[in-house]
């Protein structure tokens, strides 16, 4: 319920979060830092919205995945 009347702020402050982490660093193609902006707010935003062990779930280490052997 509160997403859904305060999602615009949440959006709103994940990306400021995301603006402040990458206001320092200098890339020579501004094209380059748009998707590492856009993980970071969705990143930031999942986190004020299910706090960290929704994050973990999300972004945390998954189970090894079993490898199958493969015969020449």
């Amino acid at each position: 319920m509160i997403y859904r009347l305060f999602g615009w702020w949440f959006r709103w402050q994940a990306c400021k979060m995301a603006a402040t982490v990458l206001s320092n660093r200098h890339h020579g193609d501004d094209r380059a830092i748009a998707p590492l902006a856009w993980s970071m707010a969705v990143f930031f935003e999942l986190y004020m919205t299910t706090g960290a062990e929704g994050t973990s779930e999300e972004f945390g280490p998954k189970e090894p995945v079993a490898l199958k052997e493969v015969t020449a």
